[in-house]
């Protein structure tokens, strides 16, 4: 009997398992995927590579190029896909896929790790170029958003160099627009924070902002009125470090100097 209910076990198993099927297998590559309303792409990730390769729905190869490094740096492309790595119609309105490559090296005279971030087209193309001197060492240092207070979609990075934060006004088509909400991660600014952490509004019906350590102790909160955009809440009396705020079922991270 118990040798029976072993083999049913397993037959089952068999079955269950049987539904998944492997679609397709890229060797020695790692991949992310990229849709949109009616399209699937997936592009490589990776530290060290050298080209940037986009393939189709059905896995052929739909673009292939090789970005020029600058010298003494090192080129990856991030794997975050919520960054808007891949995308269309964020950076441009040509209706072209653009893709984010990060290039890198160690300054030995600060101990900084120091970025040049370009956005390129899925032609090659280069877009725009920050740096060097970006910070993009997490998933966090890009965060691109919608402002439904102006209808924008907006781009911030923090400079290293200058030690600011700079927000940059992207091109907004209704596409776009509705892809970065539905994406959209919670944001703020300034990132390291000394006095002020200035958040957006989620807008997802919360109003409270929540600040925890690392350890996950709640450290600080605070209540605000579902109307107010820009939320800031003290943080100068908090020890540095790394921390996250909340809202909801939203949150980030943040850095206190």
């Amino acid at each position: 009997m118990k040798k029976f209910m072993v083999t049913l076990a397993m037959a089952a198993g068999s079955l269950f398992f049987g539904q998944i099927t492997l679609g397709k297998n890229f060797s020695s590559e790692n991949l992310q995927v990229y849709t949109n309303t009616n399209e699937t792409f997936y592009y490589s990730t990776g530290f060290n590579i050298t080209q940037v390769k986009i393939y189709k729905a059905d896995y052929s190869l739909y673009k292939q190029f090789t970005p020029s490094v600058p010298a003494g740096y090192s080129m990856f492309i991030d794997q975050y896909k919520n960054n808007f790595v891949l995308s269309k119609n964020i950076f441009n309105t040509d209706n072209k896929l653009e893709i984010i490559v990060t290039f890198e090296r160690y300054n030995s005279t600060t101990s900084e790790r120091e970025y040049i971030i370009r956005i390129y087209s899925e032609d090659g193309n280069v877009l725009h170029e920050f740096g060097p001197n970006y910070r993009f060492s997490d998933e966090y240092d890009i965060n691109i958003y919608h402002d439904a207070t102006t209808n924008t979609n907006k781009l911030r990075l923090f400079n290293q160099e200058t030690d600011s934060t700079e927000i940059y006004n992207l091109p907004t088509t209704s596409l776009s627009a509705r892809e970065v909400q539905a994406k959209s991660k919670i944001s703020a600014f300034p990132i390291p924070a000394q006095k002020t952490l200035n958040i957006m509004n989620p807008l997802n019906g919360s109003h409270t902002v929540e600040i925890y350590d690392m350890s996950g102790k709640l450290v600080l909160n605070k209540s605000f009125g579902s109307v107010e955009n820009l939320v800031s809440i003290d943080v100068e009396g908090l020890p540095k470090g790394n921390y996250f705020y909340k809202i909801g079922e939203l949150n980030a991270k943040f850095i206190k100097n």
